[in-house]
């Protein structure tokens, strides 16, 4: 199974139409050439469905850079674990 940071830059390449090699965890989503609220939106539904997590919407609208999302999403599926 991949580990969470390639699923989530997975679903961001889908999302926004970037090359997944081109995801780090430092890549900024403003940085991003096809992101917009509505991309945002995408990807939080494409994670909740994809991973089976439901993310607070105003912690997930305040992370600026995929590092800092898959962190988000990782303690969620550490908090769903318990």
């Amino acid at each position: 199974m991949p580990d969470l940071f390639t699923t989530v830059a997975g679903l961001i390449e889908q999302v926004a139409d970037v090359p997944a090699e081109e995801i780090s965890p430092d890549v900024r989503f403003a940085s991003l050439a096809h992101w917009t609220s509505l991309e945002a939106l995408r990807l939080l539904s494409a994670l909740e469905d994809d991973l089976g997590v439901r993310l607070d919407l105003r912690s997930y609208l305040a992370v600026t850079a995929v590092g800092e999302l898959v962190d988000l999403v990782a303690g969620e599926l550490d908090g769903a674990a318990r």
